[in-house]
């Protein structure tokens, strides 16, 4: 599928090109080995007892949700999840979220009680380029699983964990992206800044920027094309980049319900001719699938 570039959308690409150094010109893209094409790109199936389904990735799910603050490892994150765990024996997947430069959890609030609203236990705290605290949270969230003493107690899936972030946050999920334990990574208006960012990625990614978006949304374009795992890349028309993550929230957790929920019909809705997110609005392309 090819990109539906607007005329305002390659002006502005026009404008950044024109602004980048000349060496920028000079980059090489990295060289990841490609994906094997027998690998699957649909999640396993899972063991457990399966997420409530919903109608709707438009709305808050179907759980009561509850904020932890000053938890973690660092005593700094926040943990939105189901205010009743277990409940009907499901096991909880796990997302880590990385705010933008300058943010907290708290800017993302209502974009963090959302994704917890339908079953996922949702880790974040300030945000780094290197990822450092993601990685943590992930160390963290699996010991709590694992103790006895915890309230997390086995009601985690620890064997589905997704990773993501609103600018510098995506920037630090490209950082950790070769993490054996995550089964996906989302890149909301946070391209890298050296085009290399996919280089370690090893499991399916999605990219989603705005067309308002001087910034991140061309350094998206750059990742995009160096990407060699299976990748879906939208732009959202009349999206900026502190809007995107707004907008792309049904999005993310669409892409979340189908990658670690297991919903495997969700992928009708990102990676198909006539797929909902790349109708009118959506400016989409997708690749290595």
């Amino acid at each position: 599928m090819s990109v539906r570039i607007t005329m305002k959308r390659a002006l502005m690409m026009g404008l950044c090109i024109g602004l980048l150094p000349l060496h920028a010109a000079a980059f090489n893209p990295p060289t990841n080995p490609p994906t094997d094409p027998t690998d699957p790109t649909d999640p396993p199936p899972s063991t457990g007892t399966p997420l409530p389904p919903v109608s709707s990735v438009e709305t808050d799910g179907p759980y009561r949700v509850t904020i932890d603050k000053n938890t973690g490892p660092s005593r700094q994150g926040w943990v939105a999840r189901p205010a009743t765990l277990g409940e009907n024996g499901v096991q909880h997947p796990i997302f880590i979220w990385g705010p933008g430069a300058g943010s907290t959890p708290s800017s993302y609030e209502d974009h963090l009680r959302r994704i917890a609203s339908h079953g996922f236990v949702v880790y974040s705290e300030v945000s780094s380029s290197s990822g450092d605290e993601m990685t943590d949270a992930m160390d963290w969230l699996i010991e709590q699983n694992e103790s006895s003493r915890s309230d997390y107690y086995e009601m985690l899936d620890t064997g589905r964990i997704a990773a993501g972030g609103h600018s510098r946050g995506s920037v630090g999920t490209f950082a950790i992206g070769d993490d054996p334990r995550l089964t996906t990574t989302i890149h909301v208006a946070g391209g890298s800044f050296d085009g290399r960012g996919s280089s370690n990625l090893r499991k399916p990614a999605a990219y989603i920027c705005g067309e308002d978006d001087t910034l991140a949304t061309p350094n998206c374009e750059r990742d995009y094309q160096a990407t060699r795992v299976p990748v879906w890349f939208t732009v959202i028309d009349d999206s900026s980049h502190t809007s995107a993550a707004r907008d792309g929230l049904p999005l993310i957790v669409a892409w979340l319900r189908w990658h670690l929920a297991g919903e495997t019909e969700r992928r009708s809705m990102f990676v198909d001719p006539s797929c909902e997110f790349c109708g009118p609005g959506y400016e989409t392309e997708y690749k290595n699938w």
